[in-house]
């Protein structure tokens, strides 16, 4: 990563800082999570998420029912429309 990345990726966390599990509501609003594996926080090349009303988290692309401990979330800016939601859960658990 050279300055120039590393500084837009810090403009980018200040714009959207990571807030607590609880506050995240199943809306439908597309997120990134942020996950820790024992020796640090570490991203998932900004793989992106969605709570559902069931409290599980849902990855988009691809669909996938997310099982690890996410530690914190953050809003990409987007929401998911109803029928995406229960097309994406539906692929799931085709899975």
């Amino acid at each position: 990563m050279n300055i120039s990345e590393r500084l837009a990726r810090e403009a980018y966390d200040r714009l959207n800082p990571w807030r607590p599990m609880s506050d995240a509501k199943p809306d439908g609003t597309v997120c990134e999570l942020q996950f820790n594996d024992m020796v640090g926080a570490f991203e998932t090349d900004r793989l992106r998420y969605f709570l559902d009303h069931d409290g599980r988290w849902y990855r988009i692309d691809p669909p996938a029912t997310v099982y690890a401990r996410a530690i914190g979330w953050r809003p990409a800016c987007a929401r998911l429309t109803s029928q995406r939601r229960h097309h994406i859960k539906q692929q799931a658990r085709r899975r």
